[in-house]
């Protein structure tokens, strides 16, 4: 009886976890992922909310979404001077 309960109140925090938002493994909403990709194609306002959603204490899907979004636009970044140079 006492392994049951100890199993239920896991289970009870493990589900207060994922429906409060936390940071983890759990499944990122639709409306979450609509709103991510709004802010994200706002020029400047992009790189505040990716530096954000990679360094804070967010899903781990967003983590790495964002983490890998930065490392584009820093290759992007570096490539576009590499083709163009310094000369404007």
């Amino acid at each position: 009886m006492e392994h049951y309960q100890h199993q239920q109140y896991r289970h009870e925090n493990d589900t207060q976890h994922y429906h409060s938002g936390g940071s983890g493994d759990g499944e990122v909403t639709l409306g979450t992922w609509i709103i991510v990709l709004l802010l994200i194609a706002i020029p400047i306002l992009n790189i505040i909310v990716l530096l954000v959603l990679a360094f804070g204490d967010h899903n781990i899907s967003l983590k790495n979404f964002a983490k890998a979004s930065l490392i584009i636009i820093v290759i992007g970044f570096f490539l576009t001077l590499l083709i163009r140079g310094c000369n404007y």
